[in-house]
């Protein structure tokens, strides 16, 4: 059985809740941790259609981007949005969750699908940097450093830029004296003991630590393992909201309003327009009128993004940045398949993409 209970975990690997901003409501929406889930829809907005198509393909797990309950509710009036989905999906036994922030922020989220869709070079960079970084100190006998650190490079532990399993390892003597319920792997009960050990430092990224705490421990030879975890300056990498790339060539604007508006299948609308042509571009999905600035100084050219008003033009224009309002809904409708692609080799159940387009 998978429940969903397992189902959440998974996601939460993919969308990790710590990424998500504190004005946000990602999460469970309604349902019950211990039931069974059996078939996942997922879904960019909460609409009465996708609830129709849930119980028309037997879903009984809806993973949306947007939050159903978004701002704290006082009454559920069945008559009206949200009261009349919540209360359908409780009636039908169906599990509503939502990826929101938490996907947006994710290394692989929103806004990489956006960008692979629209056919962007890499490397690409993070427009808006979130999330927070820990140091993780753990003691080692020095025998087994190499497992636990291959254990927590494993975990996502001990990147720095396009490097992986950075360390630093300082040798020192370890003390300890085991009590009489304890099962030392070295020495003995009531005894003092004196190892050899290594100090051994990593980052690790805030949402990844417990993850790595715990492959540690499963790689570390002793009954407790020592360590030390705390905040240290620095943003995780690949994880906040946009993403900054090249095109292949240079296209005029008009010529990139288009180009977009054939990927994505929606009529983008030009609303800045510099008359320069462009290569290098930032996107971001959803709604990224409060990102224009950030944008504008890490060097792009054009910007696309959804709900970009008169007044983002402006802004736009007079820093010399192009800006694409290519709609809200499609700008992120093109992180729903990466979603489904990642998620369905986690759990066993069928995992699919909602008919529904907005």
């Amino acid at each position: 059985m998978v429940s969903v209970r397992d189902v959440i975990k998974e996601i939460e690997t993919l969308a990790p809740p710590a990424l998500a901003e504190e004005w946000d409501n990602s999460g469970l929406q309604t349902g019950d941790r211990k039931a069974e889930a059996q078939k996942i829809l997922v879904a960019l907005t909460p609409l009465p259609e996708v609830l129709d198509e849930a119980e028309e393909k037997n879903a009984d797990f809806l993973l949306f981007h947007h939050p159903l309950i978004f701002k704290p509710i006082k009454s559920v009036d069945e008559s009206s949005y949200p009261g009349d989905l919540l209360t359908r999906a409780i009636k039908n036994g169906i599990t509503i969750y939502a990826a929101h922030t938490s996907y947006d922020a994710a290394p692989d989220g929103v806004s990489v699908a956006l960008a692979d869709v629209l056919e962007l070079r890499g490397p690409l960079s993070v427009a808006s940097p979130r999330g927070f970084l820990k140091k993780l100190v753990v003691f080692v006998p020095e025998e087994n450093v190499g497992d636990v650190a291959d254990a927590l490079s494993g975990a996502g532990a001990g990147v720095i830029g396009d490097y992986t399993h950075c360390t630093f390892r300082i040798p020192g003597t370890g003390t300890f004296l085991p009590g009489d319920a304890a099962n030392p792997h070295l020495g003995k009960r009531g005894n003092l003991e004196k190892v050899a050990e290594i100090r051994l430092e990593t980052v690790v990224p805030s949402h990844l630590a417990d993850e790595a705490i715990r492959a540690a421990t499963e790689a570390h030879p002793y009954e407790e393992m020592a360590h030390d975890i705390y905040p240290v300056e620095g943003k995780p990498e690949g994880c906040g909201y946009g993403r900054i790339g090249n095109f292949s060539e240079r296209l005029s604007p008009d010529e990139l309003r288009e180009h977009v508006s054939e990927k994505l299948g929606f009529e983008a609308r030009l609303v800045a327009d510099t008359g320069m042509d462009i290569r290098r571009v930032a996107v971001l999905g959803g709604s990224g009128g409060s990102f224009i600035l950030e944008v504008a100084a890490i060097g792009a050219e054009a910007y696309i993004t959804g709900d970009l008003d008169y007044h983002d033009g402006l802004l736009a224009e007079s820093l010399g940045l192009t800006a694409i309002d290519a709609g809200h809904a499609a700008t992120e409708l093109p992180s729903l398949a990466p979603m489904v692609e990642r998620l369905a080799k986690l759990v066993d159940i069928p995992v699919e993409v909602s008919r529904v387009r907005r």
